[in-house]
């Protein structure tokens, strides 16, 4: 089984409002998300996947 999935797992759009109403807060208003973010946040999440199921024990059925 190939670890380079090439499966988005990430809504854009709710990336795109989460990221814009973290920005809301900030004195300088963002209106827009760039493609490159998106990118990066896909690449982040799915890190974040590999790593936690590496360093789950060996035994079990259920990702927690």
């Amino acid at each position: 089984m190939s670890t380079d999935v090439k499966t988005k797992l990430i809504s854009r759009k709710h990336v795109k409002d989460f990221a814009l109403a973290m920005a809301a807060h900030r004195s300088h208003k963002f209106t827009r998300v760039g493609g490159e973010f998106f990118i990066k946040a896909e690449a982040n999440l799915k890190e974040f996947i590999r790593s936690y199921v590496k360093s789950l024990p060996s035994k079990g059925k259920t990702i927690t």
